[in-house]
């Protein structure tokens, strides 16, 4: 289950990790802005877009695998003043509620997380089934270029620096293989938090992610049994153009 990465000090510090990045925040939030339907986000860890689309008035709820990111999530909505945001702990690859949603989506390549054989279909199929007739689903998924392109990285190297006030900090360091056979990125990352210069706990763990070509989601979509797919013509998630956004109807 793609949650067990996402525990412990990596739920916590997540925010922080990824403070400085809007471009997804904005792009879904201003989507389902004025959105009258329920509404479902897969994936959607801290709430880092589910609060502000709560925010703007919609009836949103969120699932994850990770009961840990739940928790910061419910602790920021209660803050907030949206205690009534529903939340589920469950796999986004075989969750199954007892609600059914006009609009589901999965934003910041989350999706892509479904690695192993034959998940990404089973998620497309719980999504289609807990869509009522006419719903949608919406999701943006990305080639790792630069990625591809260095074929990997044998050393660490950092991708988040991070402080708070109070002295705490995290570092984040990745190393990384490209599969192409199995259009794979097998990321290892090591995450070190200080206290004033003195490092306090570390942990090393996998997550891969596994990339499409525009066409090859396309079919895979049209596989699980989407009436109508639409490519939005311009994106504005990931600013190097990488990206694809979908929109698929039941």
């Amino acid at each position: 289950m793609q949650g067990e990465h996402y525990e412990g000090l990596v739920a916590e510090w997540y925010d922080d990790w990824l403070a400085a990045r809007t471009d997804d925040v904005e792009f879904y939030s201003g989507y389902f802005e004025g959105f009258r339907g329920k509404l479902l986000e897969l994936a959607c860890g801290t709430g880092r877009i589910l609060l502000p689309i709560a925010k703007r008035g919609a009836t949103i709820h969120g699932l994850d695998g990770s009961q840990d990111m739940l928790r910061v999530l419910s602790t920021k909505a209660q803050r907030d003043g949206l205690g009534a945001v529903q939340l589920h702990h469950q796999a986004m690859e075989s969750f199954s509620l007892s609600t059914v949603f006009d609009a589901i989506f999965v934003a910041s390549g989350s999706f892509q997380l479904l690695t192993a054989p034959g998940t990404a279909l089973s998620s497309l199929a719980c999504v289609r089934d807990h869509l009522t007739e006419g719903g949608f689903f919406l999701l943006d998924i990305y080639i790792p270029w630069d990625d591809i392109a260095t074929g990997g990285r044998n050393a660490y190297h950092v991708t988040r620096d991070v402080a708070r006030p109070d002295g705490k900090r995290s570092i984040v360091l990745e190393r990384f293989a490209i599969d192409l056979a199995k259009q794979q990125k097998l990321g290892t990352y090591r995450y070190e938090f200080y206290d004033h210069k003195h490092l306090e706990s570390c942990i090393t763990d996998d997550l891969a992610i596994r990339w499409y070509c525009k066409e090859e989601f396309l079919a895979l979509l049209e596989e699980a049994g989407f009436r109508k797919v639409e490519t939005l013509a311009e994106s504005p998630i990931y600013s190097e153009g990488h990206a694809f956004v979908f929109k698929a109807w039941k």
